[in-house]
């Protein structure tokens, strides 16, 4: 075996996680904002990407998952329903909650921001041997089904 493979803890991969991933994300959210084609704010992004996954959730929803009050949720989503992003209509069962839902023209906004910056991101790892490539591609494959299974027993 590799001795330097005896040097790599969970430590120390998870330490590269925490810095790797904010670098990544900032990184994106550069590449997302710099385009011409969105009017729209990373949250009002985030709040679309939410409602894609989860159609006909509520304000409430929406307002955890972005991590802010459901005033300002309430707000955002009226600019996003003034768009044409997103509808918003009467629970059918109370009248105190809202049905959110992505509309067409949300969700084809929210598919052309996201090629626009796929597109972008395999420019920048273009320049990787495939190796590299199917190293990178395993290791975030890794990730996600942690993630998933844990998210998944979480629940």
């Amino acid at each position: 075996m590799d001795s330097s493979l005896n040097s790599i803890s969970p430590q120390l991969c998870a330490a590269r996680v925490m810095d790797v991933v904010p670098t990544v994300m900032r990184w994106i959210y550069t590449e997302v904002r710099q385009q011409e084609s969105t009017c729209l704010t990373i949250p009002q992004l985030r709040a679309l990407a939410f409602l894609q996954i989860n159609a006909g959730t509520s304000l409430v929803a929406l307002a955890e998952y972005l991590g802010v009050t459901s005033a300002s949720t309430s707000t955002m989503v009226e600019r996003l329903v003034q768009k044409e992003y997103v509808t918003r209509v009467e629970h059918p069962k109370s009248r105190r909650k809202v049905v959110l839902s992505l509309t067409v023209a949300g969700e084809e906004h929210l598919q052309q921001v996201r090629q626009i910056t796929r597109d972008r991101l395999a420019d920048k790892i273009a320049h990787l041997p495939p190796e590299h490539l199917a190293h990178l591609l395993n290791g975030l494959e890794e990730l996600s089904q942690i993630f998933v299974f844990r998210d998944c027993a979480d629940d």
